[in-house]
């Protein structure tokens, strides 16, 4: 299957069951952010004996070929080079918001830290690999723990590397919130802890709390319990108590076109949007207003709907493609 999209937006549209997720996974595994199921699901239909192998030629900026060969997992290569996920992330950001996780506001604490996350590991190239090591650890820890076993051995590991994830995720929420107007919108992640003092903080917690701990037979403090909130600055309420559904699309939007700039700005490359649904739950009004702020950000954009979200024609730089 071949498709040749445009520079500007993309509309991928089909009934449920089409396979509209299916191309925004392909396009997310060639991007660097991997695939959203089990790779193992991921093989050819005509053939399940063999690899799956996803290709992309990129104009633009840069001009260059990627290619992912899927097995039980995922290898990379840029120019017939192999390429790792951090590296190629950083040649080609994007940002991708499916279904699950696009509701910033009413989802849970995890889909907010999600966002941030992938943030963090396009700015900081270590990362995602210092993430991977923590969830780690903290599986290990909390197997300790739920064992009656003393979880002290994990304890150097665990503070280092979860400060490391809450001083990362916390200085780059406050470059992200530099760029919003600061009557407008409150961003802050609970607890309250100065970047440079989460891992102190982290340890204090566990020497204070290690009968607690051992008594819940879980960990009970660490990335894990960070919070993104998200306050409107003029009541400091909570955004999900205070807004009508559409004011919160209108708003997740300004947050990700913010986020885009702010990797623009210090990536020094234009970002790619994936989005799952996005306008579903927009009436004509609020979808007028999406069409409108995402063509001004001049970015290449995806998104999948059931039927035509925007009115398309070469001139707004809007373009469909029917998936059956």
């Amino acid at each position: 299957m071949k498709l040749d999209f445009e520079s500007g937006i993309n509309l991928i549209l089909g009934q449920n069951g089409s396979g509209k997720t299916n191309l925004l996974e392909s396009l997310s595994i060639l991007s660097g952010w991997g695939a959203f199921s089990r790779t193992k699901n991921l093989i050819t239909w005509d053939n399940p004996s063999q690899n799956a192998l996803i290709s992309a030629k990129i104009s633009g900026e840069e001009n260059f070929t990627v290619n992912a060969n899927i097995s039980s997992k995922i290898s990379l290569k840029l120019f017939d080079k192999p390429i790792s996920c951090t590296d190629l992330r950083l040649i080609l950001p994007s940002m991708i918001f499916l279904t699950s996780d696009v509701n910033l506001i009413d989802s849970s604490p995890a889909a907010r830290r999600l966002f941030i996350d992938r943030l963090c590991a396009l700015f900081v190239p270590v990362y995602a690999k210092k993430l991977s090591d923590f969830k780690f650890i903290a599986r290990k820890r909390a197997a300790l723990l739920k064992e009656n076993k003393s979880p002290e051995s994990t304890s150097i590991l665990f503070c280092q590397l979860g400060g490391f994830i809450m001083s990362t995720r916390r200085k780059v929420l406050n470059l992200l919130r530099d760029l919003f107007p600061a009557d407008k919108l409150l961003l802050e992640f609970l607890p309250v802890i100065k970047p440079d003092s989460c891992e102190k903080c982290l340890q204090e917690f566990i020497k204070r709390e290690s009968f607690r701990e051992r008594k819940a037979q879980r960990v009970i403090c660490g990335p894990s319990f960070d919070e993104l909130a998200i306050n409107l600055a003029d009541s400091n309420r909570p955004a999900a108590d205070s807004l009508s559904r559409g004011q919160k699309r209108r708003l997740i939007l300004y947050i990700i076109i913010t986020a885009g700039k702010l990797i623009e700005s210090r990536l020094k490359r234009a970002p790619i949007l994936l989005l799952d649904d996005f306008t579903s739950e927009l009436d004509s009004q609020g979808r007028e207003f999406v069409q409108s702020e995402l063509i001004k950000t001049g970015w290449q954009i995806f998104i999948t709907a059931p039927e035509r979200p925007f009115k398309t024609t070469k001139h707004n730089n809007i373009f469909s493609f029917i998936i059956h």
